[in-house]
């Protein structure tokens, strides 16, 4: 029978659970990982303020300037990095052959890209949807399609 892992995620943490078949019936727990930086607030994640230039028009004026990218997607995508490694360290231990997405629009689209080339191919279902806070499996269950493949 197909093993089928079905990642719950969002920026800050992630849940993988497994189950057997194409109706996913006894779903279980096999792994929780979290990120608690990505619940820092920006002004945790920086050590100073953005520094002050001179405008770039001329003029006596002077701006603060604008960090190039945001702390906070910074991190997010270091967690997507993270989680997609370790699902590709499990697609080659043959762990499972069919993966379900579930996640944050925002952080779906970063593990998105993250994924390895092998590991996004047995991807059957990607459902762009924040249920992190679901406990337990049998309600988790109501939010994935009858059929996982």
């Amino acid at each position: 029978m197909n093993n089928v892992w079905i990642v719950v995620a969002d920026a800050a943490r992630a849940r993988i659970l497994s189950c057997e078949g194409r109706a996913c019936s006894n779903m279980q727990d096999v792994e929780a990982l979290s990120h608690s930086e990505s619940r820092a607030h920006n002004q945790d994640l920086v050590s100073d303020r953005p520094g002050r230039s001179w405008g770039s028009t001329g003029g006596d004026g002077r701006h603060a300037m604008q960090d190039p990218t945001d702390p906070g997607v910074q991190e997010r995508d270091r967690f997507a990095r993270q989680l997609a490694e370790r699902l590709r360290e499990a697609h080659h231990a043959g762990s499972f052959q069919h993966l379900v997405i579930v996640a944050a629009p925002s952080f779906l689209g970063a593990l998105r890209e993250l994924l390895d080339r092998q590991v996004a191919q047995t991807v059957t279902a990607e459902i762009a949807k924040n249920v992190t806070k679901v406990e337990k499996p049998a309600d988790l269950r109501k939010h994935l399609p009858d059929f996982l493949y």
